[in-house]
């Protein structure tokens, strides 16, 4: 069997590009090296009846999302989504509106009177900056750019912005943050019905569609590990998979920017795009799952801490279904250094200081406990840093003629885990034009 494209990978990036293909009539074939498809983004049964994601995977933008945009536009159907509820701030023993928008400005309580009046005119040159402008502007030098305009900013103030920073770009390393990349998240949320949603049934039934979608007009194969892409003369010729050779002349590395090296000599590639590939920083973390006895929070949105920032969510106050009757599923989760993850020490040190913060929020909270997981990891491919920012990351398309990538580490607007959204539809339109392109010269 010949197919017109080759995924490497069957991450949520892998699968979203295979199904817009799919879609357009292109004979697909995705490999996966493990058993299962969806990589980080996917959900399991951790136990019966919960549906358990990989930490917090809310969709961001809700229908202005890339995902959802790549449903309607790209796949032809409507996305079943919950759009989440206002985010919260919980901090000095209280839980506080967080103003994200206008509306959001007037009803919260993290500011005074004079200090909402300040906040608005920075809103609106917020709303109007030009994001490609300030893509190498760090967060702090922005808040200087700010106060030297509209003067000093208070302390409440510059700690939402912060805050805001390290919600959109999941990341404490505040200095290091791309001003431009948290603006434009702003700014793409302010246009959306609602800050974040999440899919109805968990990630599990995305993913289950996207396969779906794929073998219509292809086929997937699970524990397939690629050893190498055949390149001649600078053009793809197809893949090796144990001592099977498969022919085609597109191939998609699906897969994290640092791996390429390992199934296509770094020869083959410029100086400049081996540097820019190595160097990338992923997001990392530890998240905690905890499954609760009874219901202790009806909050239906994203709640944050700031010392130390931590993001967390009821999952099943958006979808029942995905626990037991009566019962919750709670995530939360703190962005920490690389050097963190693989501590045993430090993951304990950051476990048992955010089982503080939750019998703060939740007096009790651990005798409502029936189980948890604790896990450590990368999160996204690549922390929005003024190093790293989306015209500093490796394109989908690339110097060899018919390889293109697709994940959240490349070269594509967004932060967490939209990048590799986005990254699928821009693969995806990528290869479109050049196909178009080469019909016109044949």
């Amino acid at each position: 069997m010949s197919f017109d494209t080759i995924i490497v990978g069957g991450g949520i990036a892998g699968l979203l590009t295979g199904a817009i293909l799919a879609k357009n009539g292109q004979k697909i074939l995705l490999l996966e090296k493990s058993s299962m498809l969806g990589g980080r983004s996917n959900s399991i049964e951790y136990k019966k009846g919960y549906i358990v994601d990989f930490g917090i995977h809310l969709i961001r933008y809700s229908t202005k999302s890339s995902i959802y945009k790549i449903f309607k536009k790209q796949l032809g159907e409507k996305l079943d989504i919950i759009n989440c509820g206002d985010i919260k701030l919980f901090q000095d023993g209280a839980f506080h509106d967080f103003p994200l928008s206008m509306r959001g400005l007037a009803s919260t309580d993290i500011f005074n009177d004079e200090e909402k009046k300040a906040f608005g005119p920075i809103l609106v040159d917020i709303l109007k900056l030009k994001v490609n402008d300030y893509l190498d502007v760090s967060v702090p030098d922005y808040i200087k750019e700010l106060e030297d305009k509209h003067g000093k900013l208070s302390q409440p103030i510059k700690d939402f912005l912060v805050v805001v920073a390290n919600l959109m770009c999941v990341s404490t390393k505040t200095e290091m943050l791309s001003s431009g990349e948290f603006v434009d998240g702003i700014k793409t949320g302010s246009k959306a019905p609602s800050g974040t949603s999440y899919p109805r049934g968990g990630w599990k039934a995305i993913i289950e569609r996207l396969i779906e979608i794929i073998k219509e007009n292809g086929e997937i194969r699970t524990k397939s590990k690629v050893d190498s892409v055949k390149i001649e003369n600078n053009e793809i010729r197809g893949v090796n998979v144990g001592s099977e050779f498969i022919e085609a002349n597109t191939v998609i590395l699906a897969i994290p920017s640092k791996s390429i090296f390992d199934l296509i000599p770094e020869s083959n590639f410029s100086p400049e795009f081996v540097k820019m590939t190595e160097n990338i920083i992923p997001t990392v973390g530890v998240f905690m799952d905890f499954g609760l006895k009874e219901k202790i929070s009806d909050h239906d949105g994203t709640i944050l801490t700031r010392k130390p920032f931590t993001m967390s969510v009821f999952a099943s106050n958006l979808d029942e279904k995905i626990v037991p009757e009566g019962e919750q599923i709670y995530t939360i989760f703190q962005p920490t250094e690389l050097d963190v993850i693989s501590d045993k020490e430090k993951i304990k040190q950051v476990k048992d200081n955010l089982m503080n913060i939750l019998n703060e929020m939740y007096p009790d909270f651990s005798n409502k406990i029936i189980w948890h997981r604790t896990s450590a990891g990368i999160v996204d491919g690549a922390v929005p840093f003024i190093t790293q920012h989306r015209n500093l990351r490796p394109k989908v398309k690339s110097e060899i003629e018919g390889l293109y990538f697709a994940g959240d580490s490349y070269g594509v607007p967004g932060t967490g885990g939209e990048i590799a959204h986005t990254s699928a539809l821009f693969c995806a339109k990528a290869i479109f034009e050049d196909r178009t392109k080469l019909e016109l010269l044949t």
